[in-house]
Order: C-alpha cells, then structure tokens, then sequence
C-alpha cells in the first residue's frame, strides 16, 4: 500500500511510503467473506480531508483511494492474500528487506507520535480542519 498520508518522519525512518503489509481483516457475514480495513480516527481523517470510512455490513470496507479534493490518499499495490494466523516471520522478513534498519535493534518500539506529527505537518500545509 502506497500511503499518501504518511508523516515525513515516518517516511524518512522507513525510507518510503510504502507499507509492504499494511494489513486489514476479513470478517464472514451472512455466509461470505469482506474485507475491512483498521481506519484513521475522525478527527484525523477531518484535518486532512479524507471521508471516514463507513461499514455497511454487506461490503468491503477498504480505504478511499482519493480524498475529499480528489487527490491520492491510499493505494493498493499487491494483495498478498488471506491467512488464517498472522504470517509474523514473513512480515519480519519483509520489514528487514524493505525497512532495513527500521525496526531498532532491541525490537522496541520506534517511538513518536503520528497523530501529533500529522496533525502539524496538515496544519503547516493549510490541510487545517474542514
């Protein structure tokens, strides 16, 4: 997943601003599988114009590709599929190629705090709430 509304600290630690799995669930209802994506909170989503997901129950839940101004929010570029368990060792090894020095070498976490560092950066782009 390309992410348009990533922090430019985040971009920098991770050298891109592409999650290489940036996961979301799968949910059976009513005898088939959506898909449902975790979502940025409300007030987040108002200071940089992007609609709040809403579920509806009978259909996929996935990230707008577009924000409220038609530019590029999120974009999906591979699915790797539907797992019955987290695949943890194929999302560490993934992070070690893609992110190398990433993730510290303690395994802690990396710290900060994304929505702070959003909710400044969209304020000092005029992206203030709408």
């Amino acid at each position: 997943m390309k992410n348009h509304l990533s922090t430019e600290r985040l971009r920098r630690l991770m050298k891109t601003d592409v999650f290489v799995f940036h996961g979301y669930t799968e949910l059976y209802l009513d005898g088939r599988w959506l898909k449902v994506t975790p979502t940025f909170n409300t007030g987040l989503c108002e200071k940089f114009g992007v609609r709040p997901l809403e579920f509806d129950g009978t259909s996929d839940c996935l990230f707008h590709e577009f924000d409220r101004q038609g530019k590029r929010h999120m974009q999906y570029l591979r699915d790797h599929g539907a797992f019955a368990d987290v695949p943890f060792e194929r999302i560490v090894a993934e992070f070690d190629r893609h992110y190398p020095g990433f993730v510290p070498g303690d395994g802690g976490p990396v710290g900060g705090d994304f929505d702070r560092e959003a909710i400044k950066e969209a304020s000092g782009k005029g992206m203030g709430p709408r």
